[in-house]
């Protein structure tokens, strides 16, 4: 029978430890990060998956499926065998895996260097950092646009960053959310609709979508009560609305956080954006609001941190209530 990660001997100490190193350190890269090589694997994986004698498609739905099994079970195998050697070493094992896992403190981080430039008039300087956290074309925005792209980027990462590897770590402990780190990984690497990856990047998106649709719909929840205990804001007036808005994103899942953060703040997010020299026009969410401005990135990594606490808060509050 399956029984969940926090459930386990020692899992409370491994999940504590790694969200505590990840809000301090936030993210060092360096050669042998997981994501690093993660990335390495999977630009070696797309040579090969090509090769095949199959569809781009088929070859990519086993690209995807192959290393995603690989990476839980390398994990699981490699924890197992450490959990034998020592204690010591494979809960540090563990927590080391789920906080490579997590990225909260480098989202913000990065946000935070978007906001310094809003607020000492370098908007080329924004514009600069804001691309190296968006894929859609920053040249041209001005002021408004820099601010609501740098918020819902933040919204969207809270899902893919923060959420979704904690809600697979609980749940089935470092080998698992490093296999949801490797779909992520895949679908940022390969899941475009463009004329290379339309086909071979299909699996990895939709294996992405899925993986978070569960994490995306629980985002609403969490927003919603950060929002009450840091902006004093009516929950339920806020996961209401956040519904409502974000059936209009053409997205499964990103227009959940969006919506949430967009509501929470007090802003409207969405509209037009430039993607390979192609524009785009998203629904506005939350349309009857003001436009964000500098200062609401700053509200929103407040309300990112406040989110990521309840996050992490919850599970072992209501194990407590039930124990």
């Amino acid at each position: 029978m399956f029984e969940p990660y926090i459930l386990k001997p020692h899992s409370w100490l491994v999940l504590i430890f790694a969200a505590t190193v990840d809000l301090f350190l936030g993210d060092k890269n360096h050669v042998f990060h997981p994501v690093r090589l993660m990335g390495a694997s999977i630009s070696w994986a797309e040579k090969r998956a090509r090769a095949l004698p199959w569809n781009d498609f088929h070859a990519g739905l086993f690209m995807a499926l192959f290393l995603t099994f690989f990476t839980f079970f390398l994990v699981d195998v490699l924890g197992s065998f450490l959990r034998h050697l020592s204690h010591f070493i494979y809960i540090s094992f563990a927590a080391i895996c789920i906080y490579y896992g997590l990225c909260l403190r480098c989202l913000a981080d990065e946000a935070m260097k978007v906001f310094r430039a809003l607020k000492k008039n370098k908007l080329e300087l924004a514009r600069k950092r804001l691309s190296m956290l968006v894929s859609r074309e920053t040249q041209s925005m001005d002021q408004v646009a820099v601010s609501r792209a740098a918020i819902e980027t933040v919204s969207e990462n809270f899902v893919d960053g923060v959420c979704s590897p904690w809600f697979y770590a609980i749940s089935g402990g470092p080998a698992l959310c490093l296999a949801f780190k490797m779909v992520s990984t895949l679908d940022s690497m390969v899941g475009y609709r463009n004329k290379r990856y339309e086909n071979l990047g299909k699996a990895a998106a939709k294996m992405d979508d899925a993986a978070n649709f569960i994490p995306a719909r629980l985002s609403i929840f969490l927003v919603a009560l950060a929002g009450l205990l840091y902006f004093q804001k009516n929950p339920f007036n806020t996961m209401k609305g956040a519904i409502r808005d974000a059936k209009v994103q053409s997205s499964p899942n990103s227009g959940f956080p969006e919506a949430a953060f967009a509501r929470v703040l007090g802003i409207s997010l969405g509209g037009p954006a430039v993607y390979d020299g192609a524009l785009k026009d998203h629904p506005i969410i939350n349309k009857s609001a003001r436009p964000p401005g500098p200062d609401d990135i700053r509200r929103a990594i407040s309300l990112l941190y406040m989110s990521a606490m309840v996050l992490y808060i919850l599970p072992f509050g209501l194990l407590l209530l039930v124990s």
